[in-house]
């Protein structure tokens, strides 16, 4: 693919480029110019091989604003928690947005990521001051169009010192049929997690059909730091997810602990990266996958922990259940180790269900389709009791819808 060919040049005279104060023009105008500049991403590429970037490129269709909805506990208010859209922080609260805004996920992180870094509109903004505790969850409902349009959400999310915060962003809406098209979300999610900050994220991914994301999240943990990631995915016809997280202190902590079921044609790839930028710091990573009909799924997975950064440990896992022949997974979880003073592992499996279980639980009167509902329901149960009971309670509807006519 030509790089200069005009339906992947976003043009000088986008209206994008004239929103904000000057020093976010520029920086529009500078991820602009990258995504311009770079090529889109080689199929032949390690995180490329299972999905055609040509298929996510969003800007070519009709630009709306991303549409969110925020559920806001009363103490969240109480305690000076500021949950806003990222322009109007921009224009009241700038000492606290300009510090962290781009850091993380910028025109430098991929072709995609500078197109976002481009096109947000609306954005997101969440910060909690320091030695806060918010023990009900604030909720972000993002609302896609539902014409064949492209949305650019832009969460930014600041947790201050010694506070505590669990945050559900779900991403729901978008055209029911193909007939017209897709509509395209490409999302940009940053995570500042400040000396011994609890932070726990939960993605909610149940798009309609005809809707394909690619989106980036990328977190911080400074010293002492912890960070809970839980990814769900369970709709769009194509999903492409990355999120990681930047062990930046002593004694930080991260877990991203995921999960996703596919049918009828759905194509998902997942990667995750956990980077140990400082020793004595620590991660976990559990991905489950439940696939039926002919759903595709791709996982690849990093731990990288650096020369100097010693004393870490790092456990990375992903499981692979296919309920039917048709159905595929692939799974790559790696290492980048580069000092020997480290604990880690990683491991993936792929199969179907034993029909030894199916056998023992119908000998006990439990008819087939109830006993596959159980043992999926039990093989998500762990990731499950991680997220806030009301919707753990959702989730467990999602499952029984997709394992109808199992």
């Amino acid at each position: 693919m030509n790089i200069k060919d005009s339906k992947y040049i976003i043009p000088d005279s986008t209206p994008e480029l004239e929103l904000g104060p000057d020093w976010l023009k520029e920086r529009r105008r500078s991820a602009r110019h990258n995504f311009n500049e770079q090529p889109l991403p080689h199929r032949g590429i390690h995180l490329w091989r299972y999905t055609d970037p040509n298929d996510l490129i969003a800007f070519t269709h009709k630009a709306i604003d991303d549409v969110v909805d925020y559920n806001i506990p009363n103490e969240a208010r109480k305690n000076g928690v500021i949950v806003t859209s990222l322009t109007k922080a921009i224009e009241s609260h700038l000492e606290l947005v300009e510090p962290h805004l781009y850091q993380l996920v910028n025109s430098e992180s991929g072709k995609l990521e500078a197109e976002n870094s481009t096109l947000w509109r609306n954005g997101t903004f969440v910060y909690v001051p320091n030695k806060v505790t918010i023990s009900d969850p604030i909720h972000l409902t993002h609302h896609i169009g539902k014409d064949t349009s492209s949305v650019f959400p832009r969460t930014l999310v600041v947790v201050g010192k010694q506070s505590e915060i669990t945050l559900i962003d779900e991403y729901e809406g978008g055209p029911e049929t193909e007939e017209n098209g897709h509509a395209h979300i490409n999302g940009a999610i940053e995570i500042v997690g400040m000396e011994a900050s609890n932070t726990r994220y939960i993605s909610l991914q149940r798009l309609s059909h005809a809707t394909r994301m690619y989106q980036t999240h990328r977190a911080r943990t400074d010293k002492s730091a912890t960070m809970l990631t839980i990814p769900l995915a369970f709709g769009g016809s194509l999903t492409k997810q990355n999120f990681g997280v930047l062990l930046d202190g002593a004694e930080a902590e991260s877990r991203i602990y995921g999960l996703l079921f596919g049918s009828g044609h759905q194509h998902f790839d997942n990667h995750t990266l956990h980077h140990h930028a400082h020793g004595e710091t620590n991660s976990d990573i559990d991905i489950k996958v439940v696939l039926k009909d002919k759903a595709v799924s791709a996982y690849t997975g990093l731990i990288r922990i650096e020369q100097e950064t010693r004393n870490c440990e790092a456990y990375q896992t992903n499981r692979n259940l296919l309920l039917n022949p048709g159905t595929r997974a692939e799974t790559i979880p790696e290492l980048e180790i580069l000092n020997e003073n480290v604990s880690c592992s990683h491991g993936a499996t792929i199969g179907s269900i034993d029909p030894l279980d199916i056998f023992f639980l119908n000998s006990r009167g439990i008819p087939t389709p109830e006993a596959v509902r159980m043992i999926v329901t039990g093989f998500f149960a762990s990731t499950l009791k991680q997220v806030p009971e009301d919707l753990r309670e959702r989730i467990n509807v999602f499952v029984a819808e997709r394992l109808e006519g199992v």
